[in-house]
């Protein structure tokens, strides 16, 4: 088992935030699974708020 520490991004603070990592080309030490990894917060963020706001129309 390797014992080496994980990378992980910093908790996503909204999705626009994560959307805005993940398009970030700019930073050259951002790989693209890193990007990958924003955009899939950026979703999650975003089905989140959705069903928050159906579960207020109920």
């Amino acid at each position: 088992m390797d014992a080496t520490p994980q990378r992980r991004p910093p908790g996503p603070a909204d999705p626009d935030t994560c959307r805005l990592n993940a398009e970030d080309i700019s930073n050259p030490d951002r790989t693209v699974s890193d990007r990958l990894v924003w955009a899939v917060l950026a979703v999650a963020g975003e089905l989140h708020e959705i069903r928050t706001l159906l579960a207020r129309r109920r």
